[in-house]
């Protein structure tokens, strides 16, 4: 591959994402949508082509500017301790999409304080929860090691009902300005228009309405 079509995402100012290299898109289904490359994903949330950007954005007054930490991740996430494993916690990413509240309680308590308590379960009953956040703002570290585990995944793209875009396999994402964020195997791009924590969702579609059809 070439630096012209490696894959990657960028962001385009007050515009979509711009995908390059191939990067396979599915519905929240799993069917895969056929895309021209490069292709153009709708950030505003007025497309009517969605997931597809049609220009509406230079029309409804999109104003997408970045607010995202672009710092490193280890300076942010906070470290919950048990035996054989310690689960990471990046709240700055998190869009709140449930999937370990409500898929282990007894772990991820929403009304605790700490809201994570990694005893309350069996390591693999735990990575198996943190392996469904979409957002990659848990992450886990097994035995003596402190190096958060990831399990390789393929480049791709998922277009969420009625959500954000989760990527998923270390895709490269370019800010506006050219600057890269630092790589992740998960991240969850907004694509209602209203996230505070752009280009990141932060579960404003939910209060927002969204609606992706």
């Amino acid at each position: 591959m070439t630096g012209g079509d490696a894959p990657r995402i960028t962001i385009l100012e007050n515009g979509p994402y711009l995908v390059r290299g191939g990067i396979p898109i599915t519905d929240a289904a799993g069917s895969r949508l056929e895309a021209k490359e490069p292709y153009a994903l709708c950030r505003c949330g007025g497309s009517s082509s969605k997931p597809f950007c049609d220009g509406t954005h230079k029309r409804n007054g999109f104003v997408g500017e970045e607010a995202a930490d672009r710092g490193l991740i280890a300076a942010r996430r906070i470290a919950y301790r048990a035996s054989g494993i310690v689960v990471y916690d990046d709240r700055s990413v998190c869009s709140h999409a449930g999937h370990c509240t409500g898929g282990l309680p007894a772990v991820f308590r929403s009304k605790a304080d700490p809201w994570i308590d990694p005893g309350g379960a069996t390591v693999d009953e735990i990575v198996e929860a943190v392996r469904r956040c979409p957002s990659g703002a848990l992450s886990y570290a097994l035995g003596d090691s402190a190096e958060p585990a990831e399990e390789s995944r393929g480049f791709r793209i998922t277009a969420s009902k009625d959500g954000p875009y989760h990527v998923a396999g270390g895709v490269p994402l370019l800010s506006a300005g050219g600057a890269p964020y630092e790589i992740r195997q998960r991240y969850a791009l907004c694509r209602c228009g209203h996230s505070r924590n752009k280009p990141f969702c932060d579960g404003s579609h939910w209060r927002a309405g969204f609606k992706a059809s």
